[in-house]
């Protein structure tokens, strides 16, 4: 009995100790442990740097350990997981008879968190796929799933299409990677094709913002958004971050990845590639705002992009799946509610997980 109890006990300790590495791990890859490089380089385009790239209109803080130490622990707008129980987020039965014979019209699916399967005209495209139980680099600890996704691996369609924001662990998971392969295209940012090539996935297109990939029934564009990148306490900025303009015939989708907001970038993507007929907007991961501002939108600045990009409907993403921030779960979709009727504007709205919407008539 007395063996068992030390087992236990010191199962209990390990993972403990693993806990607070991991804790150390993320609040180091979230501070400023590594200064980026914010000079841009002649020749090249503003947000290239020496060491990988920057944003154009922030200049990162230095939040350091003890910044995020206050976030997590301490005030009135701390991070626990106390505020999520009891939240409720909304998920339906899947439609798999929908998603495996869509009809003519477009179709959106959201799984959770940042992943939406589109689908239209016989191809089918995923956003930034996560269907681990963990954001994570480890399998035992880190954000845990507070809802399931929508699809399993198994119930996924094929997909022939993956469109990659950046290289944070809740938009890029390497056992949804690895389970897809090159069996899909991936488009990526630029810095993530040796991440890819390490997985044995080779089917993947680079793009920079601003550069366009055509093929026969799809053009794909990736544009600038404003947040940042890093999956160690060493690569921060070193690859790149993006939206994405996605056009199947006659359909344009524009999805915003994970961004904090400027009253620049959006106009532009709206004025040389608008109007979408769909935006997928991030409305989650937005308090501590001082802590947040920068790189995560609330829901009353995801509708100004909404309007700012020329979506003629949008669905709001990046919420109730990892609790990632100290807003409760299910607070964004009341935010974005409330933030859209302030400005009579009932065109971008938040779905349940696994709910299916057709586009068709939303399209003018």
């Amino acid at each position: 009995m007395r063996e068992t109890r030390r087992d236990v006990t010191g199962f209990r300790a390990s993972a403990v100790r693993a806990k607070v590495l991991w804790g150390v791990c993320l609040s180091a890859a979230l501070s400023a442990c590594a200064t980026p490089d914010t000079q841009p380089v002649p020749g090249k385009p503003q947000h290239h740097t020496a060491s990988g790239f920057r944003n154009l209109y922030v200049q990162p803080k230095d939040i350091g350990f003890f910044g995020f130490m206050r976030m997590k622990h301490f005030g009135d707008d701390k991070w626990e997981s106390y505020k999520n129980r009891g939240h409720l987020v909304p998920q339906r039965a899947t439609d798999l008879r929908r998603i495996t014979t869509p009809g003519a019209a477009p179709q959106v699916t959201w799984i959770g968190h940042a992943t939406v399967l589109v689908q239209y005209s016989g191809i089918n495209v995923l956003t930034d796929p996560i269907l681990s139980p963990r954001a994570s680099p480890l399998s035992f600890a880190g954000p845990k799933r507070a809802t399931q996704p929508a699809l399993a691996l198994s119930e996924l369609p094929a997909v022939d299409y993956v469109l990659i924001s950046h290289n944070h662990y809740d938009s890029l998971d390497v056992a949804t990677v690895r389970a897809i392969g090159n069996r899909a295209t991936w488009f990526v940012p630029p810095g993530h094709v040796s991440w890819f090539a390490e997985q044995g996935v080779h089917n993947v297109v680079e793009l920079d913002w601003w550069q366009s990939h055509q093929l026969p029934l799809l053009e794909v564009t990736a544009t600038p958004v404003q947040h940042w990148s890093g999956r160690s306490l060493f690569d921060r900025y070193r690859a790149l971050w993006s939206g994405w303009a996605l056009r199947i015939r006659d359909f344009s989708v524009w999805f915003g990845g994970d961004t904090g907001y400027n009253d620049t970038q959006f106009k532009e993507i709206g004025a040389r590639l608008g109007p979408f007929d769909l935006g997928i907007i991030p409305i989650g991961g937005y308090e501590p705002r001082w802590f947040m501002r920068d790189m995560h939108v609330n829901p009353e600045e995801a509708v100004r992009i909404h309007r700012e990009v020329r979506a003629r409907y949008s669905i709001g993403v990046h919420w109730g799946t990892f609790p990632l921030t100290a807003e409760p779960i299910d607070e964004p979709p009341k935010r974005l509610a409330a933030a859209a009727a302030a400005l009579d504007d009932s065109d971008f709205v938040a779905v349940a997980i696994g709910e299916t919407l057709a586009i068709e008539s939303f399209r003018k």
